[in-house]
């Protein structure tokens, strides 16, 4: 395996998220400020992945699950693995109730929403039983895919742009503005803590590929305000993807924003995939006996959940918009961080120890 097979998988994980829920946050709390949000909870992103890192990399020989039990004990490790785990589970969750209200809203008005998640589920079906090596040749594949796509409608849209549109830059109120880079961080970045689950993978130029995803992130934020304007964006459903209905016709007759829609749905399942894997990995680390056929029982419960878990789309606004940041945050960074101090402050003892000692 290369070094571009796992820069791919955080360029993807990363986009699909910045793309989808995140933005979300950005339209309701940042508005037209939103680029400097995008900056500064990069910023704080890049140092939460090189955390990550430090962690992996602490024992490169053993799986992050090893890792959380040698450095917090076998027990404590044992529930904090649980916890990534459920928390996974529910981001998968929210993930795909977002994509069914878009496919629902924008393209299968009458297709009851049973029919669309059901045909949604069927290529994480093939992927769960999969090994690792699959998700990283299909994100390497995918990202290629999104990358270039993504550029194309970037260099339609620019010459519609109206710079008038991000005015007035002091019109959000500061505490808006602190929530809504505490929202973009802990969702757009958080997430890329799934993919230490993933084994004998090469942690090398991340750095490089993080700064080129963000940029273009970046761009795509900056031209979806800059064409629509503050005004449409806040009144609209997706305004990250209706800002591609003004791209208009390619010279076949292709539409350009189908197609970039597309690329999105290659990310979306990625980030799932991924999320589903970490956990496939625990519950067979953890238990010896684990089974294939447990997977389709856990994509089940995803499936249902995902139809089930919100009354209506209000409901599930609000989660996304008060809760979803705190859950993420509280379960996902507290303790990656508290292990990070702990690696940290006793390098060589954590080192040493045996986790089935403690």
């Amino acid at each position: 395996m290369n070094k571009i097979d796992i820069e791919s998988s955080y360029k993807l994980v990363i986009f699909s998220l910045s793309y989808g829920i995140s933005f979300y946050y950005l339209k309701t709390l940042s508005k037209q400020n939103s680029w400097l949000v995008v900056i500064i909870a990069s910023l704080i992103g890049f140092l939460f992945i090189k955390m990550c890192l430090k962690i992996k990399n602490h024992c490169s020989n053993k799986s992050i699950y090893e890792i959380n039990k040698l450095v917090l004990g076998n027990k404590l490790g044992t529930i904090i693995n649980i916890i990534y785990s459920i928390t996974f589970i529910l981001l998968s969750t929210i993930i795909f109730w977002y994509l069914f209200i878009f496919l629902k809203t924008n393209f299968l008005e009458k297709t009851p929403i049973l029919i669309i998640s059901i045909v949604s589920f069927l290529p994480i079906l093939y992927a769960i039983n999969k090994n690792n090596l699959i998700i990283i040749k299909s994100n390497t594949i995918f990202s290629f895919i999104v990358s270039i796509l993504t550029i194309i409608a970037i260099i339609f849209l620019i010459f519609q742009v109206d710079i008038s549109n991000l005015k007035p830059f002091q019109e959000i109120k500061k505490t808006s503005m602190f929530y809504a880079i505490f929202s973009f961080f802990t969702t757009s970045f958080l997430p890329t803590y799934a993919l230490t689950g993933l084994n004998n993978l090469y942690f090398k130029n991340i750095y490089k590929s993080f700064t080129k995803i963000l940029l273009l992130i970046l761009t795509i934020v900056l031209l979806t305000y800059l064409v629509l304007g503050v005004s449409i964006v806040e009144i609209i459903d997706f305004p990250e993807f209706f800002v591609l209905r003004k791209i208009g016709l390619l010279a076949n007759g292709t539409r350009i924003d189908s197609l970039i829609i597309i690329g999105w749905f290659l990310s979306v399942y990625s980030i799932n995939i991924t999320l589903l894997f970490f956990v496939r990995n625990f519950l067979k680390f953890e238990f010896k006996s684990y089974k294939n056929n447990f997977n389709y029982i856990l994509i089940l419960i995803i499936l249902f959940l995902s139809i089930f878990i919100f009354k209506n789309v209000t409901q599930g606004k609000i989660f996304i918009l008060h809760v979803l940041p705190f859950i993420l945050f509280f379960n996902i960074f507290i303790p990656n961080f508290i292990i990070f101090l702990k690696i940290k402050k006793k390098p060589i003892l954590v080192s040493h120890n045996n986790y089935k000692n403690n």
